[in-house]
């Protein structure tokens, strides 16, 4: 009998005490920082360290804090998205994350947390990341779509990737079927490829089922950005990106949205962004322009009200910038709309849901793109 107390007292303390439920995952990277995110399974204090990855031991100077705050004060809960700045370009830095478990709350002048430990996912305690450089010569990413909750499939397609040979892994929308719990959609998003999301930047362009589901409101917490909307600018190297959000694929007024859809004017506010946030010196000089949006600009007989309206609208300023690119999702199978079949002066290349895209675009030697089955088996090639 005493032996049954202790072994459930013993439990009982081992399921109080803090893991990470998910996470931790890599977002809004810039030159000079990146966005540490994850979710604890009790509320803690928690923040982040970094050092350069130049061999030396972590602990051989003292590293900055970096804390999430709220209107001033330290943040203490469950889902945690803290801000690193003040590092350089194009270099890689080593980080961890460390927490203090939340003891007493019961007097407000004096909360009471357990001593700080590193947080651990498994053995792990340190992960890896490399911020963004405009001045490299070469970006490398790798992209994936429309995974619909298809754990094996995404597994399948990722496996192999290894967050030193990318600049950044692009999830080009729809990778869950819809928001109902925001514990879900990070659970399909994130889990998954945890070894690749905690050390290597992830960039999201929103899919129209991310919009959809009784959580869709959490999901910009989960998908911060330098903007703080779904659609914004960054630079790797001779590359500018635009991601842009297309929105539902239906007019508003469809049934299939119970009159919560408002993606008309989400998209006309967008459109005038668009117009200004090309016109940024560190986009407008790019030698190469791409443009990641979820849902493709083409402009077909059978193609949809999403399709036509952002082939109208955001296709001039994108044929103005100079946009060398396109690449979407969406159809669930492979298309390419070459320059100037849909008013577009850029290819359109739509990947399949069963695919992976591998991009590089080199400085003087233009775009390479290689696509991958879920064997790992390259299946085939363009250049532009």
């Amino acid at each position: 009998m005493l032996c049954a107390a202790l072994l459930l007292t013993f439990s009982t303390l081992s399921a109080k005490e803090p893991t990470f439920k998910y996470g931790p995952w890599i977002q809004a990277v810039t030159e000079t920082g990146f966005t540490v995110l994850f979710k604890t399974s009790v509320d803690v204090m928690a923040w982040v360290e970094v050092a350069p990855d130049d061999g030396t031991s972590f602990e051989a100077q003292p590293r900055q804090p970096y804390y999430q705050t709220v209107a001033g004060r330290r943040y203490c809960g469950k889902m945690h998205s803290i801000k690193v700045s003040g590092l350089e370009p194009g270099t890689t830095y080593r980080y961890r994350i460390y927490r203090q478990k939340l003891e007493d709350a019961s007097n407000d002048n004096a909360v009471h947390y357990t001593p700080a430990v590193v947080q651990r996912v498994g053995k792990t305690k340190t992960f890896r990341m490399k911020t963004f450089d405009a001045a490299a010569r070469e970006c490398k990413f790798t992209m994936v779509c429309d995974i619909h909750q298809h754990v094996d499939v995404y597994k399948a397609l990722l496996d192999g990737v290894k967050p030193e040979n990318f600049d950044f892994l692009l999830l080009n929308g729809d990778i869950v079927n819809a928001t109902r719990n925001i514990d879900t959609s990070i659970k399909y998003t994130f889990e998954p490829i945890r070894h690749l999301s905690a050390n290597m930047p992830v960039v999201f362009a929103r899919g129209n089922h991310e919009g959809r589901g009784v959580d869709w409101k959490y999901t910009p917490e989960v998908f911060p950005t330098t903007t703080g909307e779904f659609y914004f600018t960054f630079r790797q190297g001779p590359c500018a990106f635009v991601v842009l959000d297309a929105g539902e694929d239906k007019p508003d007024a469809d049934v299939e949205y119970a009159g919560h859809a408002m993606y008309d004017e989400y998209r006309q506010i967008q459109l005038q962004w668009l117009k200004e946030a090309v016109k940024d010196p560190s986009f407008a000089s790019a030698p190469y322009k791409i443009c990641l949006m979820h849902i493709p600009a083409i402009n077909d007989k059978d193609s949809w009200y999403a399709q036509k309206w952002i082939n109208a609208h955001f296709v001039p300023v994108l044929n103005e910038a100079g946009v060398c690119l396109m690449l979407s999702g969406h159809h669930h199978r492979y298309l390419v709309r070459e320059k100037g079949t849909c008013g577009n002066d850029f290819p359109i290349v739509v990947n399949s849901n069963v695919d992976r895209l591998d991009v590089t675009v080199a400085e003087g030697k233009g775009l390479d793109l290689r696509f991958f089955n879920t064997k790992g088996e390259q299946i085939r090639t363009l250049k532009y």
